[in-house]
């Protein structure tokens, strides 16, 4: 979880009012944040935070504007906003231009300029905890987001980011005396050796250039001593932000807008260019549709919807109104513009509740006891685990998302079934598993120095697409109930592991017929599947093909079956 650090009476003067430390700590449950240390002699503190999902509570600032109720310390709405408005509509060329070449590197920056303030010593240590913390933990170590800060007074826009070749582009970085090349700080330079490995395996790596073709910065590695370091006494700072999300950019933008507002500083918007052109800091726009029932069924009590919405609004969201057009109740609900955690109407009325406070409900006992009982699918697992660890069979639990390669290309088998996740956080969690062969070959591929034989098993879910209907182009996504097994030694043989696969059949009552097949990844000639009476497979078995061993790292004879427990039972 987050943990803050901070001097309370720079808290204090943010959230506008003076609070005891026992106060702040009650009043702490509006961010979901506990006071976990102060030192009364320093007045430093620490405030973890028991939520991940809003990283605009991740700052001093932010908690203190949530607190205020999502307003600007001056009591003025946020300017910048209707400002971006005004740069999007005036269009005209880019304050950052961004250049082709980084498409397949690092495609995306957006930037802002803050003019008029001064951060302080204070002030400064907080805008860099912001910005490490949303460049490690929102920005997964600097992978996917990293963040730039630099005194406004040597830069001279029009700016430009673009690939450089990393052999013969020099400058010098900041912790340095000379001039190196981006390879070179990549190799040598502390942040270089941290860092550049998020681009290795280009050709070309970005640099930020200004008018004058001054470096500025290797996003997301290092800046120039060219583009200086921010100090407490600057008045001007330019904020950027890249990676490979627009909408990840403008959210911590529009956070770091917010908190240098909050700080005294007038914040303008600026214009990058490229294949998606971002104006920044600005509003997304997001609005969430509560149903007009949908509060009391959360809650479990009736409340007055003038309330609901004042409370709301309290909070610190911009706008609720009644949706337009005849039949339509409930509210539209804008979001605030430095949130993206809104999902659905649920969280709308999540910070109603805890706007209110836990305490303002009453409490209900509730009006039937009833005894818990294993659900009928939980027996049969149970079932099943008790003959194959008798059989001395381990159980394995693995991850139900996975990265596509290891249950496509490691399995021989294509990604047309396959469910996706829409803006993965990883790679190696993609996509949903559609077998629970690839979690057991990893696994025998991480045992190698195990003593034989091994013999592990898993049951669990898997998910693959089905075929659309006619005339509709979504797929529906079919869930499956698997259970695989493997197993591993010098002698392994398709027939051993049979004998286990019967054995089970015969446990469950079932009867099927084995017919010969030729299935990835088992090797043509030993490998078959169990069929019902109507046809339908409901089991696979054979032995994995050598090849396939090969891309999984595993050295010893290996056997697998899969069952289609759904597709058994039914038998």
């Amino acid at each position: 979880m987050p943990t803050l650090e901070g001097h309370f009476d720079d808290l204090q003067e943010l959230l506008g009012r003076r609070l005891s430390p026992e106060e702040m700590d009650r009043t702490l449950d509006a961010v979901k944040g506990e006071w976990k240390q102060f030192d009364p002699g320093t007045g430093r503190f620490k405030i973890e935070l028991n939520d991940t999902n809003r990283p605009d509570l991740w700052s001093v600032e932010g908690i203190a504007r949530q607190l205020r109720g999502g307003r600007p310390r001056s009591g003025h709405p946020y300017g910048f906003l209707e400002q971006a408005d005004l740069r999007k509509r005036k269009g005209g060329e880019p304050d950052i231009r961004i250049d082709s070449s980084v498409d397949r590197v690092r495609p995306f920056m957006g930037g802002f300029c803050a003019r008029g303030g001064r951060l302080g010593a204070e002030g400064l240590l907080q805008i860099i905890g912001t910005q490490e913390r949303l460049s490690d933990l929102f920005g997964r170590k600097r992978a996917d987001l990293a963040i730039g800060v630099y005194p406004l007074d040597r830069i001279v826009f029009p700016l430009t980011y673009r690939a450089c070749d990393p052999v013969t582009t020099r400058f010098v970085p900041l912790g340095a005396d000379h001039a190196m090349t981006l390879g070179e700080i990549v190799e040598t330079h502390p942040k270089g050796r941290a860092y550049g490995g998020l681009l290795k395996g280009h050709s070309a790596w970005p640099v930020l250039f200004d008018a004058r073709e001054t470096i500025l910065s290797f996003p997301p590695v290092i800046n120039a001593t060219s583009s200086g370091e921010v100090t407490p006494e600057d008045e001007g700072l330019f904020v950027e932000a890249t990676g490979f999300d627009p909408g990840r950019l403008l959210l911590v933008l529009n956070i770091l807008a917010a908190n240098l507002t909050d700080r005294g500083y007038e914040v303008e918007p600026l214009m990058a260019g490229g294949k998606s052109p971002l104006v920044a800091p600005a509003s997304p726009g997001t609005v969430v549709h509560v149903p007009t029932g949908l509060p009391a069924r959360v809650l479990g009590e009736e409340r007055d919807p003038s309330d609901f919405v004042e409370t709301l609004l309290d909070f610190g969201y911009p706008q609720i109104s009644r949706p337009a057009g005849e039949g339509k109740s409930g509210w539209e609900v804008l979001s605030p513009f430095t949130r993206d955690d809104l999902l659905g109407a649920v969280d709308v009325v999540e910070d109603y509740l805890v706007a209110k406070g836990y305490d303002t409900f009453e409490p209900l006992l509730p009006r039937e006891f009833t005894r818990g009982r294993p659900a009928p699918r939980q027996k049969i697992e149970s079932r099943i685990r008790q003959a194959l660890t008798a059989m001395g069979y381990q159980e394995l639990l693995s991850n139900i998302l996975t990265g596509e390669p290891l249950v496509t290309e490691r399995l021989g088998r294509d990604a047309g079934a396959l469910v996706r996740i829409d803006n993965p956080a990883s790679l190696q969690f993609a996509v949903v598993r559609p077998s629970l062969l690839a979690g057991l070959l990893a696994a025998e591929a991480r045992s190698g120095r195990a003593l034989y034989p091994h013999r592990i098993f898993e049951v669990g879910e898997a998910m693959r697409l089905g075929a659309a209907s006619r005339g509709e182009e979504d797929r529906p996504i079919n869930d499956l109930w698997l259970m695989s097994a493997l197993l591993a030694h010098p002698q392994a043989s398709v027939s051993e592991l049979q004998g286990v696969l019967e054995m089970l059949f015969e446990r469950m009552d079932r009867t099927l017929v084995i017919r010969t097949a030729d299935l990835a990844p088992y090797l043509p000639g030993r490998c078959g599947t169990y069929v019902n009476r109507s046809g339908e497979t409901v089991a696979t078995v054979g032995e994995i093909h050598p090849e396939f061993l090969d891309r999984w790292g595993i050295r010893m004879p290996t056997v697998c079956f899969e069952v289609d427990l759904e597709a058994m039972l039914a038998s």
